[in-house]
């Protein structure tokens, strides 16, 4: 099966949407342990971010390297057709992706802290 992303273009400006809240999302982890979110937009757009930076546990937002705030409310993406749209959206942006860390990222968001033990995926915005 071949995919082809036809609708191909940069996210707004960080002016015109300094912060947005996604409810279809899922954050991957590359080879070089950098963080990127990938998400369905409310128009049906996917997108994939810059590098995360930071995060709020107790309110789930994160920043990206680009400035921009996108708030966690709910939890991540589980449609498994949208979830494997999302990650080959992200293969053709980032080029290689070794693990998806949601449920991690969203366990500690639930429970307000990183596992004891374990450090911290992102710092504290």
């Amino acid at each position: 099966m071949q995919f082809e992303f036809v609708n191909d273009r940069q996210a707004p400006d960080i002016e015109s949407q300094p912060s947005v809240e996604l409810k279809h999302w899922r954050i991957l982890l590359r080879g070089n342990g950098d963080l990127h979110l990938t998400a369905q937009m409310d128009s049906g757009a996917l997108r994939v971010t810059s590098k995360l930076q930071s995060m709020e546990l107790a309110s789930g937002a994160v920043r990206t390297e680009s400035g921009r705030s996108y708030q966690l409310r709910v939890p991540p993406e589980g449609d498994e057709a949208l979830r494997d749209l999302m990650r080959l959206r992200a293969l053709k942006e980032l080029q290689m992706i070794s693990g998806d860390v949601s449920d991690v990222i969203w366990a500690a968001m639930a429970a307000g802290a990183w596992p004891e033990g374990d450090t911290a995926m992102l710092p504290a915005a």
